[in-house]
């Protein structure tokens, strides 16, 4: 899909059936016996380039509201999918987001605490890692793995319709003066949630600081060096429109790019195309990528996208059309081929 390189597709066609056999399959609402895929978030192993680790909606026995997550995992770019085994005395279902820090990827897990912590309040959370692309897993307390500011986003709740309902997540930060071996995560200050309904993003950076991406707000990119107190970083406008304030529980997502690009998606699902837009360290104007999205984006708009060390991950809301074709839920874009087009 890239002008100067090429992008890899990573396929989802084994999800449905494996959804469908575990009885976990979100209805079409068209009726029928058909399994809508749907990504949710994704997280890429750092360590694995093989590795992609998505999270799909799915429903209880075809029965909706709520709409849960449940983790997957391709060691092979999306040739074959298989469950992430869920931390002992969990099930699929309890799955609550992907927590990236530097060099690992951590599947929350939660029952309880669904809901924003209210000040003076702590709690702690099981997750399950892989060290080897997923292929074995270790259970283990969510806790802060780098010496610097750690902020994590707390567990996604099963929803019902974000069109009827605002869905808060917690944002949360290691508490001070622990005096216990496991972990214990409070309140991260005046940004003690976001809206579970949008697209956020938590990207920490070797310097110690922590960004916060939530284009549902209108400061919608902020960074902390303690995890309490946030500076927002003013965007220029895109196509004459602040970037923020635009809620949406699809599109209008945002990332920081490995190579220190800030890729945004721009153009209004179900109305047009989207298409990719690049924000350079220092510039003052954002420009069009020359990687194009495909025009299927129109009715299956971008829902999440992230980078790693060598590429950019997009995933669309549900399978798109693209050359020749091809169906794909994801498109790879080599960061080293990705620049403003002229």
């Amino acid at each position: 899909m890239a002008n100067n390189g090429k992008s890899i597709l990573v396929p989802d066609r084994s999800v449905e059936p494996l959804l469908s056999r575990n009885h976990l399959g979100l209805p079409s609402l068209s009726g029928g016996s058909k399994v809508v895929v749907t990504c949710e978030n994704l997280a890429l192993d750092p360590n694995h380039p093989k590795t992609v680790y998505v999270g799909f909606q799915a429903s209880h026995g075809g029965s909706i509201p709520p709409v849960y997550d449940v983790a997957l995992v391709t060691s092979n770019l999306g040739k074959s999918w298989r469950f992430i085994p869920p931390p002992r005395g969990y099930s699929v279902t309890d799955f609550g987001g992907f927590n990236d820090q530097l060099g690992r990827v951590a599947m929350l897990y939660s029952r309880n605490d669904f809901f924003p912590l209210t000040t003076g309040h702590t709690a702690s959370f099981v997750a399950t890692t892989s060290s080897t692309g997923g292929q074995s897993w270790t259970d283990l307390h969510l806790d802060c793995v780098t010496s610097a500011t750690c902020v994590i986003f707390g567990p996604e709740a099963p929803q019902g319709a974000c069109g009827m309902s605002e869905w808060q997540q917690s944002v949360l930060v290691v508490a001070s003066g622990q005096g216990t071996a496991t972990t214990r995560w409070r309140s991260a200050g005046a940004i003690s949630s976001v809206s579970q309904c949008g697209s956020q993003q938590l990207i920490a950076t070797t310097s110690g600081d922590e960004f916060l991406i939530a284009r549902s707000r209108s400061d919608a990119l902020l960074y902390t060096r303690n995890g309490i107190n946030w500076t927002t970083v003013s965007l220029p406008k895109m196509d004459g429109r602040p970037v923020g304030e635009t809620f949406s529980s699809f599109g209008q997502v945002m990332t920081i790019a490995a190579n220190g690009f800030l890729v945004a998606v721009s153009g209004s699902p179900l109305q047009v195309s989207e298409h990719l837009e690049i924000l350079k360290p220092g510039s003052s104007e954002w420009c069009i990528a020359n990687a194009p999205l495909p025009p299927a984006t129109k009715q299956n708009p971008v829902v999440a996208m992230q980078s790693s060390n060598s590429r950019l991950v997009v995933t669309f809301l549900a399978r798109i059309r693209v050359a020749r074709g091809t169906e794909t839920s994801a498109l790879s874009i080599p960061l080293s081929t990705l620049h403003c087009l002229s």
